[in-house]
């Protein structure tokens, strides 16, 4: 899409739905308008062009399992299995977007691990990788001048105001946070479900799609 006009609408519709049907963790209070919109923005990145966020041989498959989503009820097995892969790829994306990471979370230079460390007070940031979505997250909303940056920062003022808390216990103070607790609960298999996120990691990918460039 190259419409600057139709990414922001797309862009506000994701914001709107998350915050209005996907503000409960695991919990969807919405309607079938959500699965159209993914299959729209499905068929869209089918066809899309690669780019450094989503390069080739990567973005066919984000849009096959973004159509998964939006093709099966939120609770069924497919929309479970479109879930796993589509909550695996936000790591790459947020350390890609920040400008400071590389795809693999190593550091781009010395000077982008500095200037980081002097805004992020979080120990792992001396190692030589960065292996946490969470912290990712955090590092890439440093740079407020990026769009996505933007409709995420909105997303978690409306949303994680006040931090909540969630089994582990786990506190969950942003975007971040709550992919990261949902990621480590299927992903050492404490989960065998995690069908009820599927739309609200469907809309994070759309807003990466329509805002990444």
């Amino acid at each position: 899409m190259t419409d600057a006009g139709a990414i922001v609408e797309r862009s506000q519709r994701a914001v709107d739905y998350v915050t209005s049907c996907c503000s409960t963790i695991g919990a969807f209070q919405g309607t079938s308008e959500v699965h159209r919109y993914l299959k729209e923005t499905a068929a869209e990145m089918a066809t899309a062009k690669p780019s450094i966020v989503l390069p080739d041989r990567y973005i066919e498959h984000v849009a096959y399992a973004l159509h998964m989503a939006a093709s099966n009820r939120f609770t069924s097995p497919p929309a479970a299995i479109a879930a796993v892969y589509l909550a695996t790829r936000f790591e790459f994306y947020f350390r890609v977007l920040s400008g400071k990471l590389n795809g693999d979370g190593t550091w781009v230079s010395p000077a982008a691990q500095q200037t980081t460390r002097s805004a992020i007070n979080d120990s792992r940031l001396a190692r030589n990788r960065v292996s946490s979505v969470s912290l990712a997250y955090k590092i890439m909303k440093l740079n407020q001048s990026q769009s996505i940056v933007q409709h995420f920062t909105a997303l978690d003022n409306a949303l994680y105001a006040t931090p909540t808390t969630v089994v582990g216990p786990m506190t969950v103070a942003d975007l971040g946070d709550r992919i990261e607790f949902g990621r480590h609960a299927v992903g050492h298999g404490h989960w065998g479900d995690m069908s009820a996120e599927t739309l609200f990691y469907g809309l994070m990918t759309s807003l990466v799609f329509y805002n990444a460039g």
